[in-house]
């Protein structure tokens, strides 16, 4: 009992003396300043009463104090504090030194709108052509102002440690092992930074031929293969507008017209903007960054954020006029990347760097804590532009961005200042350190489930075929491996297997890859599937792993499947950055798993076939890396069509011919985002019914159920129609979605925003009696309309409602609903 109120009366004891008192005086008359307001950054700790007094916790090492008709003042903070303000003049009428009003400026907002407006006039690339070269360094390290204290505190701190026994260490092995790799990397950054990348990079734009990036060279401390992922990475705001002059989030912040100079000889407007918080709480003075627009061609001259807490981070970003265009000049960046913190005591200079759960308040009090903060700096240099000289077509084959060197040999020609000691010792100490815990490997492992692929050495695992629910199957568990390049660089096994609880079947597939070039894509696949699938699915041939993610539970209602054994061969081949194609042959013998029969042919058929396929997305940005093409920015129109025709040869008994489209396009305006998918297809000939298409629908059959209207994402399907309901040999369907122009906060720090959709399409089926099951035809206009709130009451998760309109709405209202949920991040 005595030491559990020793324990509580330290709790305690640390809550009041851990507070700070602050005293408020006029400087003239010393007489206290009421209602004097109290800032840790941009949060109010508090008002002073008529005394001037107020007490206050806080983490911040300075508060700022605002009072009416007083200059401000910034105090260290201390235990207790006296702060003297000064009296206003009455000339002084700045816009820092008058409350801000909770709304934009107007002149600035007019201003921004022409800037937005002239955007496309003001880029380099309404240019007929242009190239030009950057240097990009990028570092962690402590803060530049600390390195000295950083690495005297690291001489005095190695020394104690030498002089404590190895009793003193009892750990666990997992625990002595994170701490061996803790105190290497502390020892490797003690001369050198934490990390260094540099990159030297050349920029290639045609109206003809498109973009193309060069990396010249480029190299990364630890790391001795180029990691390709990110050499696309691209901090810098060279073809990004700042997200505060995004329409959209003109409501997350206000602007204010602060000020009118001359900048580089040019007139210039001085926009300063804040994030909007809690109105109450908020810091009236405390702005988040400025804009600098040219007053002669509304084009952004110069950008300035400020992180919202002092000290951690900022961005410079700065445009120069050439040829009449505005080019990114140069930009630094500083990111606040967390801390090291190390434990110290009078009796000893220090003692292990962590306190170990369950220690007693007493326990930690007897230590005191060095913190040391750990930054990213980034620094973008441009030079060497030229304007519309001829370009050649063989400049831009391949890739949007290709790596030419990788051995940082021709880096020296492009730095626009020497390295540091600090920054040259970087490559040594790092590199050794990475070496000696394998830390590439670790790398590898992310980069790859980027992909959806989770990597083990030679071996990578395919995380879609873990699992996958439909309500043929029931729950289907399973496993995908593929042999990659570290295995052989031309060929690559593959498999999976998976099991249904509900059908008792296993499935497998087993394939081949062969690699044909290591330029572009050129792969050669032969390839065996005993699987099910199902029935008048759409096309998804190259869809990217998102894409499928999406439709993974796409037949979550659906029970109308098919078996399918195939041999298959098919090539894979880019024809240019833009545009890529697969040829496909299929001998497959195939069976429907329902109550079916097509004609008077049964429900099992013999199917001899030949697919052509085609994927345009004329913007998209790829690399080729050792584990395939990596296309690091996705971008829009993307159009996906596939041709496929069956033979009554080499034993098929079906005649048939099937295509099918699929075109997605993207556009910000003032309304938000708009996402519009355009989808059809056509069949003819001798065709089972899963040779048709099925206008695919992710509702339940039997409303009575209480999930029968639950759905999850998709691509294409319908949240309002019964799943393996609607079937068509020719079909046309569009679905947009509209993110409106504004975000909000409810709970938590996430923004959430609101999305609208409309959907419909129209089909029909020519011989509708050759196929005898249950379905309808779709062949009056069907049409649903929703709402999705992204990341709910700030959550990861989007929740929304659709409702069925026209010609196949019912008179009860559960009928025609349709419920979603999902990960926003999808």
């Amino acid at each position: 009992m005595t030491k559990l109120l020793s324990t509580l009366f330290l709790f305690f004891s640390a809550l009041v003396f851990s507070q700070s008192e602050i005293k408020v005086f006029n400087k003239v008359s010393k007489q206290p300043v009421h209602n004097a307001a109290v800032y840790c950054d941009d949060d109010l700790l508090g008002k002073t009463d008529f005394n001037g007094h107020l007490s206050f916790k806080t983490k911040c090492k300075k508060v700022e104090i605002l009072a009416s008709n007083f200059e401000d003042a910034l105090a260290d903070v201390k235990k207790s504090m006296e702060v003297q303000m000064q009296p206003l003049s009455e000339k002084m009428d700045n816009i820092d030194r008058v409350v801000i009003q909770d709304k934009s400026d107007p002149s600035a907002l007019r201003i921004l709108d022409e800037v937005n407006k002239r955007a496309k006039e003001n880029s380099p690339k309404s240019l007929d052509s242009y190239n030009f070269k950057s240097y990009t360094k990028f570092s962690i390290d402590v803060d530049k102002d600390s390195i000295d204290a950083y690495k005297g505190f690291l001489a005095i701190r190695k020394d104690s440690l030498s002089k404590v026994t190895q009793k003193d260490f009892k750990q666990k092995e997992s625990q002595k092992k994170d701490s061996l790799i803790n105190e290497d990397f502390i020892n490797a950054s003690e001369e050198s930074q934490m990390f260094l990348w540099e990159k030297a990079t050349e920029y290639k734009f045609s109206q003809k031929f498109g973009e193309k990036t060069n990396i010249i060279d480029n190299r990364m401390s630890g790391f001795k293969n180029p990691i390709y992922e990110a050499l696309a990475i691209n901090i810098s705001n060279l073809d990004r507008v700042p997200r505060q002059l995004r329409p959209e989030n003109r409501k997350l912040f206000n602007f204010y017209l602060s000020d009118t100079l001359q900048l580089d000889g040019r007139k210039t407007y001085v926009i300063k903007f804040k994030e909007i918080k809690d109105k109450k709480k908020q810091n009236p003075r405390k702005f988040n960054g400025k804009i600098y627009v040219d007053s002669e061609t509304y084009a952004l001259k110069k950008f300035e954020s400020a992180n919202k807490k002092r000290n951690e981070g900022d961005i410079v970003s700065v445009w120069k006029p050439i040829n009449g265009k505005w080019f990114l000049d140069y930009e630094d960046i500083k990111l606040k990347m967390g801390d090291q913190t190390f434990n110290t005591s009078k009796k000893d200079s220090v003692k292990t760097d962590t306190l170990k759960k369950g220690q007693h308040l007493s326990d930690r009090q007897k230590y005191n804590r060095k913190t040391f903060g750990n930054y990213l700096y980034v620094k973008n240099r441009f030079f060497d532009f030229d304007f519309n000289e001829e370009q050649k077509a063989a400049d831009f084959k391949g890739y949007s961005l290709e790596m030419k060197n990788s051995d940082g040999s021709l880096l020296q020609q492009y730095r626009t200042d020497s390295l540091t000691a600090r920054e040259s010792a970087t490559y040594t100490k790092i590199d050794s350190f990475v070496e000696k815990h394998d830390f590439e490997k670790k790398l590898g492992f992310l980069t790859q489930l980027m992909r959806g692929n989770v990597r083990y050495k030679m071996i990578d695992f395919d995380i879609a075929k873990l699992f996958s629910y439909d309500k043929y199957q029931g729950v289907r568990l399973g496993a995908g491996i593929k042999l990659n390049e570290k295995f052989n660089k031309t060929f690559s096994p593959d498999g999976y297997f998976g099991y249904g609880f509900k059908d008792h079947t296993w499935k497998y597939g087993l394939g081949l890859d062969v690699k044909l070039s290591s330029k572009r894509t050129s792969v050669f696949r032969i390839e065996y599937v005993d699987d099910v699938f199902a029935t008048g699915r759409f096309s998804n041939t190259m869809w990217d792993m998102m894409m499928k993610v999406n439709d993974i539970n796409l037949d979550l209602h659906n029970a109308n499947f098919y078996k399918n054994q195939k041999w298959g061969a098919s090539y894979l081949y880019d024809l240019s950055n833009s545009l890529s194609m697969k040829i496909a042959v299929n001998k497959e013998k195939q069976q429907a798993l329902f109550d079916y029969q097509y004609k008077n042919l049964g429900n099992q058929f013999d199917n001899t076939s030949a697919t052509l396929s085609f994927k345009f997305s004329p913007n998209d940005k790829n690399i080729m890396t050792p584990s395939g093409k990596y296309t690091y920015e996705k971008s829009f129109p993307q159009v996906y069509m596939n041709f496929e025709k069956g033979f009554e040869t080499l034993g098929g008994n079906l005649d048939y011919f099937r295509a099918d489209a699929l075109i997605i396009h993207q556009f910000r305006s003032k309304l938000g985002y708009t996402n519009i998918k355009v989808f059809g297809g056509i069949s003819s000939g001798t065709a089972p019914i899963w040779k048709n298409f099925e206008i695919a629908g992710q509702n339940d059959a039997n409303p009575d159920k209480w999930y029968s209207s639950l759905n999850t994402p998709n691509n294409l399907a319908f949240a309002t129609m019964p799943s393996g309901a609607f079937f068509a040999d020719k079909f046309v369907a569009f679905k947009v979605s509209q993110n409106l122009p504004f975000r909000f906060k409810t709970l938590g720090k996430n923004y959430s925003n609101i999305e609208l959709e409309y959907q419909a399409g129209i089909g029909n089926m020519k011989d509708r009696t050759d196929h005898q099951f249950e379905y309808r035809v779709l062949d009056h206009y069907y049409q649903e309309a929703g709402l999705i709130w992204n990341r709910f009451l700030g959550t990861s998760f989007g929740v929304g409602i659709s409702y069925r309109l026209g010609y196949y709405q019912t008179s009860q209202f559960k009928d025609n609903v349709g419920l979603k949920i999902r990960f926003s991040v999808l």
